[in-house]
């Protein structure tokens, strides 16, 4: 694309330099498709991310944040509603919860039930929407009994074999920044 683009614009200047060196009158412009100008880029397509994800720790980055022992998430998609279910084991011991969501940009409640009043960790809400090829999930949580917010950054490599999470945390404890590396099963 981007050398479709260059040589249209070479091609237009050369044209323009031709016309100022001749005494003829200017022809009428004469549209060749490499000339033709482009039509803004489409949207880019946005990434499956269905199926299911598991942790490679080696390649994620948790410090200071205690890292999880294992974790799958699974994303799932019915209709318009997208699910993404996480099974984690880590220092509350294990989690395994499904939180909706839709990408519009909305608000999606947690369903009630998913978390234990007295868990310490509780997802309240989940917000998805699309940045380019980004997934974008901003979460309202409960951690320890504060309000806080979780925003994560989902990108699939080009091979498809790869799912990267940058997550920023904010609560009462501090900002903090996690990398989550998945590969697909």
């Amino acid at each position: 694309m981007t050398k479709i683009l260059c040589l249209a614009a070479v091609l237009a200047l050369s044209g323009t330099l031709v016309s100022a060196q001749t005494s003829s009158p200017t022809p009428a412009p004469v549209t060749t498709p490499a000339a033709t100008p482009t039509p803004a880029a489409a949207p880019s397509a946005k990434p499956d991310l269905t199926g299911t994800w598991t942790l490679n720790l080696g390649k994620s980055s948790y410090d200071p944040v205690p890292a999880p022992e294992s974790e799958t998430i699974v994303f799932s998609k019915t209709g318009s509603t997208c699910t993404m279910a996480t099974t984690s084991d880590n220092e509350r011991g294990k989690e395994v919860y499904a939180l909706p969501f839709s990408t519009d940009g909305a608000e999606t409640p947690t369903p009630k039930g998913v978390f234990a009043d007295t868990a310490t960790l509780q997802y309240l809400s989940t917000k998805g929407e699309w940045q380019d090829a980004a997934l974008i999930l901003t979460q309202r949580i409960m951690y320890q009994n504060s309000p806080g917010t979780l925003k994560s950054a989902f990108n699939l490599s080009a091979d498809g074999k790869t799912l990267t999470r940058t997550m920023h945390i904010s609560v009462d404890q501090g900002e903090f920044d996690t990398t989550s590396v998945y590969e697909k099963q």
